[in-house]
């Protein structure tokens, strides 16, 4: 029997336990609300909209975008937080099903959803969804890092490369501590960010998603840098959500790359 798992199941595994291992540290009733409105619901609609579409979809992509939800979006207390993660794990499954071109989604789904799910709230008059990254960073160790920093390395040292995405991780790495630096002046600041998991869980799970992330290295070179040049630009301009604008930036760019015009046609003669 071959239990050799394929690129997508073990990015898969590996999120799970990363979520897995965020659930225990911050054991709670929320917590376990959050994840049924997330990961639960999300399986929930996969199994109807597979139903109602002709497209087969991967479940596993499923669950991925759904922890991706779980660990961006700060779970709430009560029945009445559970309204921004139902949202936005609908919009994102709606997407992924429904609005695709060339039978790929044009921006990560879970970035997207969080947005609209914000634009939503931010027209009806509610208070904004908390897109905290609470699962991104978690469990400060002793020695001062994180234990997400270490599971994060583990997949970077020993999972990451089936992506073939390394020129997107290191150039987003290094263009933001450069234009990070040059907004701040402060290198205490790059310290604690490059000691802390966020920058490398947006940098090897976030941007370099197969779908919406260039192949070519040259492209993925100009895409890192591009996401670090606008994630700086929206923090130094103070935008909420920054780093997804700078995701679904990037994604565009990646998209825009891909577009070719139809060719005109010859008139007859």
């Amino acid at each position: 029997m071959n239990f050799k798992l394929d690129p997508i199941k073990r990015f898969c595994l590996f999120l799970t336990i990363f979520a897995g291992v965020a659930i225990a540290y911050n054991w709670s009733n929320d917590v376990l609300l959050h994840l049924a409105a997330t990961l639960g619901f999300g399986l929930v609609l996969f199994a109807l909209y597979s139903k109602l579409s002709i497209k087969r979809k991967n479940v596993w992509d499923t669950v991925i975008t759904a922890e991706l939800i779980f660990l961006l979006l700060h779970y709430g207390t009560g029945l009445s937080s559970l309204i921004y993660p139902l949202m936005a794990v609908f919009i994102a499954e709606t997407l992924k099903f429904f609005i695709e071109w060339k039978s790929s989604p044009i921006v990560n789904p879970a970035a997207a959803a969080l947005l609209l799910t914000a634009g939503i709230g931010a027209l009806i008059g509610w208070e904004l969804p908390f897109v905290s990254w609470w699962g991104a960073s978690y469990w400060m160790l002793p020695i001062g890092v994180p234990v997400s920093l270490i599971l994060l390395a583990l997949w970077i040292g020993g999972g990451f490369y089936v992506w073939r995405k390394w020129p997107i991780f290191l150039s987003f790495l290094a263009a933001y501590a450069m234009l990070a630096y040059l907004r701040t002046g402060d290198l205490e600041f790059l310290q604690f960010t490059y000691l802390d998991s966020f920058v490398y869980f947006f940098a090897s799970i976030m941007l370099p998603e197969p779908k919406t992330s260039p192949f070519l290295p040259w492209k993925q070179v100009a895409y890192g840098i591009l996401a670090a040049a606008i994630l700086n630009a929206l923090a130094y301009a103070g935008v909420p959500y920054s780093e997804l604008f700078a995701l679904v930036g990037a994604n565009l760019f990646n998209a825009g790359l891909k577009w070719k015009p139809s060719p005109k046609l010859a008139p007859a003669a």
